[in-house]
């Protein structure tokens, strides 16, 4: 591996590269842990069979996530998906705890109810406004107390209480999501609909469904579906869906060695010249000039 660019790390838990060894299922930590001997800093790194929550109870926080900024105070909770680049910056004394779960404990699907209703929520990244006048504040703060004495006791069936723990965190944390949307949002329907979409466009981004095949599958016409992104995410649909080609195009190019016709066709491309010049459009330069730029060595694990 050359030493001459610095990669983007990918890491088990932060600050420890990726090894052979089993980290476990399930870790908690409060955030002051490993950020404040950090300066507070973490820098952007990943995770590549795991999934991070932060809980962020006081303080402030600015959280990059792949190409995304936010700028965070009071009450949070982030999901990160396994393989999304992420960093943060917080404010000293964040009061947090930072929850990383093991692939293994979220592909269980033994309980389909619970894994289809936190599927949407462990699948993509999301910032969620925690709210502390409301109940389930308090509630998630129990069950992240209760993780850790878990792990801290060694009792017998250890696991099987974890997981159980796990699934009422992330449940509490989708139905916090749900609550700020009924809060924030009088049109629920909507929001459901916008739901549905980005589920169907994770789905089938890669195969390039047209706008037509994601109307049809939402049981709406296109002029509906166009309405929906113009008022929810303010692009029409079309931009939406090459707006998500282009991130994963370009976590492909910085993030792997693949070669160009390779992401091309994994990308839906049949020709990979149509997705050079897909490219250039969209993002202002050629695919390798991108790669180029932006020449960030992975390693495989």
């Amino acid at each position: 591996m050359s030493n001459e660019k610095q990669d983007i790390p990918q890491f088990s838990l932060y600050g420890e590269a990726t090894s052979n060894k089993d980290p476990g299922f399930v870790h908690i930590e409060d955030i002051a842990t490993r950020s404040s001997e950090n300066g507070w800093l973490i820098k952007p790194h990943r995770h590549g069979r795991m999934f991070q929550v932060l809980c962020i109870f006081d303080g402030r926080i600015e959280v990059r996530i792949d190409e995304q900024n936010h700028h965070l105070t009071g009450g949070w909770a982030i999901t990160i998906p396994a393989g999304s680049v992420h960093g943060f910056r917080f404010s000293p004394d964040t009061d947090g705890v930072i929850l990383t779960l093991a692939d293994p404990i979220l592909a269980d699907q033994t309980q389909q109810k619970a894994h289809h209703y936190i599927e949407g929520l462990t699948r993509m990244a999301s910032v969620i406004q925690i709210d502390p006048k409301n109940v389930l504040f308090n509630q998630l703060k129990q069950y992240l107390q209760l993780i850790k004495a878990e792990i801290k006791n060694h009792y017998s069936g250890q696991q099987v209480m974890l997981e159980w723990l796990v699934r009422m965190v992330l449940v509490t944390l989708q139905r916090q999501a749900d609550y700020s949307r009924l809060s924030t949002d009088d049109n629920q329907s909507s929001n459901r609909l916008l739901d549905q979409f980005k589920q169907l466009m994770e789905a089938h981004y890669h195969e390039q469904w047209k706008v037509a095949q994601y109307a049809k599958a939402m049981n709406m016409s296109v002029s509906s579906l166009n309405r929906l992104c113009h008022e929810t995410i303010g692009s029409a649909t079309k931009n939406v869906l090459q707006d998500r080609l282009l991130i994963e195009a370009k976590r492909k190019l910085i993030y792997t060695r693949e070669p160009l016709d390779q992401i091309a066709y994994a990308l839906g491309f049949k020709d990979p010249a149509y997705f050079s010049r897909f490219f250039k459009k969209m993002a202002g330069g050629s695919p390798s000039l991108y790669r180029n730029d932006n020449n960030y060595e992975t390693t495989n694990h």
